[in-house]
Formats: structure tokens, sequence, C-alpha cells
């Protein structure tokens, strides 16, 4: 499948020893292993924040309902497959249709707080492998291919849910959480995808968006930080 390996993203090996140039580059998070980024098959539109209303989920029941009165009438059993209003993708928010706060998390943020992670991990294990070489008589050629950090991490970031999620159903009370979920992984027997999933506390509408959209800012930070947790922990023997 196609993956987003970002545009800084070297294309061949990068020495163990390599460092920032300049004053500026080194005061930035060094990166040098890259997290990717695949989707997975997810649905069209993950890449934006979406909100899940009420009506959305109304709106899907009675078209459930429709479809099983037009099976029954056919003489066709009803086609009665379940749904979660997590299933559901939403609408777009318009106010924040040019504001990165939308961005799935999983696409920047939450990926370059892995990147570095991943760099240092790699750049230890490289280091490692390095001095063994230089020990176990090893060409010099060896020794140098030891010492080289990848540049992108075989493992893949594969973002979920991006949604503001109506609290109630049955009560119109204006409540909406934030979620955000991501994986890292291939799917398989023996090492299942990692997970990590955020739910905010809930908020009204008018909450979410007071003062230029502030809470979702905040909230979007505290997912970033609680992924970043969860994923990175897994990094010494997952990655």
């Amino acid at each position: 499948m196609p993956v987003d390996t970002g545009a800084a993203a070297p294309s061949a090996a990068v020495p163990a020893a390599a460092a920032p140039s300049t004053p500026s580059a080194a005061a930035a998070p060094r990166i040098v292993t890259r997290v990717v980024f695949a989707r997975d098959g997810q649905k069209q539109g993950i890449e934006r924040l979406h909100v899940v209303r009420r009506q959305n989920t109304m709106n899907n029941v009675a078209g459930q309902v429709a479809l099983n009165v037009a099976l029954l009438a056919l003489g066709v059993g009803a086609a009665g497959a379940g749904f979660s209003k997590t299933d559901l993708l939403g609408d777009e928010i318009p106010e924040l249709a040019n504001d990165p706060v939308a961005v799935n998390p999983g696409m920047d943020d939450l990926r370059d707080a892995l990147s570095v992670i991943a760099t240092r991990v790699y750049t230890e294990r490289a280091a490692q492998a390095q001095a063994e070489a230089r020990t176990d008589g090893s060409t010099p050629e060896e020794i140098q291919a030891a010492g080289e950090v990848p540049t992108t991490l075989d493992t893949p970031l594969h973002p979920r849910a991006w949604q503001l999620v109506y609290e109630n159903l049955s009560t119109d009370d204006g409540l909406y959480r934030l979620r955000f979920a991501a994986e890292m992984g291939r799917a398989g027997f023996l090492r299942p995808p990692m997970l990590c999933a955020y739910e905010s506390e809930p908020l009204t509408w008018t909450a979410w968006s007071a003062q230029n959209w502030q809470a979702l800012r905040e909230a979007r930070s505290q997912a970033v930080a609680h992924c970043t947790q969860v994923l990175a922990a897994f990094a010494d023997k997952r990655w």
C-alpha cells in the first residue's frame, strides 16, 4: 500500500554520527529515522477533524429501516447489520477548514514525536552494532554499515478516529467528546498492531469553539502526548 514518508525523509541511510549543521537545526528535535504514515484502507476523510452529530445517527437508522422495509417487501431477509455512532465519519467543520488544529494528529504532530524517539532508539542500536563490529573482525566497510541509521521506521503508523462525537442520542444535551486513535505495526498472529486511544471529557459545542477553539487545541495536545507515551512504550521491543 502507498505510504507517505514525509518530504524531509532522506533517500539513503544516514551515519549514526550525523548532526545538525546549523544553530537553528540544533535547537529543533533531531529526526533521522522517520515514522511513516499509512492509510491502511481507512475511509476517505480521516485526514481532517469531523463532527458526528445526533442527526448523523438518526439519518443512518432511518436509512437502515427503509432498506429493511424494501427488502422485506421483496421477500428478502432484513439487512440487520448493527453499527455504532463511532463507525460514522461525520461532517467536516467549515470554521476549521484552513486551521492546522483540524489535521489528524497522526499525520503530523504524533508522527514527528514518534520519529524523534525512533531516531534515538535506532541511533543507540547502530552505535552498539558498530562497537561490536569493531571487535569481531568485521571489515572497515562492515563497520561503517553497522553504524548506519535507517531513514524510515519499518513499523507504519495508522491514524484512526479524529472526531468530535455527540454524547447522548436520547438527550440533546449538546455535549461532544473528542476522540482520537492510532495504531502502529502490521497485523499478525504473534505481533498484533499496537493501539492507543484518547477520549476527552464531554464539553458543549460552545465550549469547544470558544476562544478560537482553545479547548480543542489543548485536547489535541493531550491526545498527542498520550499516544506518544503509549506507543513509545513498545519502542525497544517492537520497533
